[in-house]
C-alpha cells in the first residue's frame, strides 16, 4: 500500500476513534460489599449506603465509573480477590487477608460491641459473654479472628447471616451477639421492632477498600489518592454525617 494511501487511512481511522473513545467514557469499575444497611444497601433500601457513596466518589474522583454490586460476602471477596477489574469497601485487614489483597486506602473506622435483645442487660466484657457460653457473629465477619485472638473459643461462636442473627437473638437462641452497632442496630429494629442493648464499644477496626493483587497499581495509586483528598477536604466526614454516622 503506497505510504499516502497508508498515512490518509490511519488518520481517518484515528478520526472515527477519537469520538468513540470520548463517547465510551471513564472505564467501569466493579465496586463490591455486601448488604449491610446502611453502610451497603440494595437499591430497595432507598439510598447506595455511605461505605458505597465514598467508594463511588473515591472512583469517579481517580476518573473510573462504578458499577455496584450487593452480594453475600464471601463472593464479594472472592470476585475482589481473583478479579482485576473489582474492588471490595468496607474490609477489614487481618492476618489471614493480608497475604491475598492489595490495601488501597484506609476510608474510616468501624466500633464492635456485644449486643443483646431489649430489656437484657449489656454486656461490656469479654468474661461477661463467655459466661454466656455462646456468642453471635456475622459470617465472613473479622470480628471472629478478633474473638479468638482474645480468648474466646471457636466452638463458642456461631456463625450466620445479619438477619439470621438478629432473628436468632431476638429469639433467643443466641444470648448474645458481636459486631457493628452502626448495622446491627437498625437491622435489628426494623425486623423485630425494638432496638436491642448496646454494649461499650470494646475496639474499632480501620474499613479499608481493597482489591486483588491483579489490580493495577497505577490505578490503586490514583484510587488510594483520591480517598486521601476526600478524608483531607472532609467528604467522607459530611457522608458519614449524611447517614447518622
Amino acid at each position: 500500500m503506497p505510504g499516502k494511501l497508508r498515512l490518509a487511512l490511519l488518520t481517518a481511522l484515528g478520526l472515527m476513534l477519537g469520538p468513540l473513545s470520548a463517547w465510551a467514557g471513564p472505564r467501569e469499575l466493579v465496586l463490591e460489599c455486601d448488604h449491610l444497611p446502611p453502610a451497603c444497601n440494595t437499591p430497595a433500601d432507598g439510598s447506595p449506603g455511605f461505605m458505597i457513596d465514598i467508594g463511588q466518589e473515591a472512583l469517579r474522583r481517580a476518573g473510573f465509573s462504578a458499577q455496584v454490586r450487593i452480594v453475600p460476602w464471601k463472593r464479594a471477596m472472592q470476585d475482589a480477590e481473583y478479579h482485576n477489574d473489582t474492588l471490595i469497601v468496607y474490609f477489614a485487614r487481618t492476618p489471614e487477608r493480608e497475604a491475598s489483597f492489595r490495601w488501597i486506602d484506609i476510608t474510616n473506622q468501624t466500633t464492635f460491641a456485644f449486643m443483646t435483645k431489649e430489656q437484657a442487660p449489656p454486656v461490656d466484657t469479654l468474661a461477661q459473654a463467655q459466661m454466656l457460653g455462646a456468642i453471635g457473629i456475622r459470617a465472613g465477619s473479622s470480628v471472629r479472628s478478633w474473638l479468638i485472638e482474645h480468648g474466646i473459643a471457636a466452638t463458642m461462636l456461631q456463625e450466620s447471616t445479619l438477619e439470621t442473627m438478629a432473628r436468632m437473638l431476638k429469639a433467643g437462641r443466641v444470648p448474645v451477639f458481636f459486631g457493628a452497632p452502626s448495622t446491627f442496630v437498625p437491622l435489628y429494629t426494623k425486623l423485630n421492632g425494638s432496638r436491642p442493648v448496646v454494649g461499650a464499644p470494646l475496639y474499632a477496626s480501620d474499613n479499608w477498600l481493597a482489591s486483588g493483587l491483579g489490580f493495577p497499581a497505577g490505578d490503586a495509586a490514583r484510587i488510594g489518592a483520591a480517598v486521601r483528598a476526600m478524608k483531607a477536604d472532609g467528604s467522607i466526614t459530611a457522608i458519614l454525617a449524611k447517614y447518622g454516622q
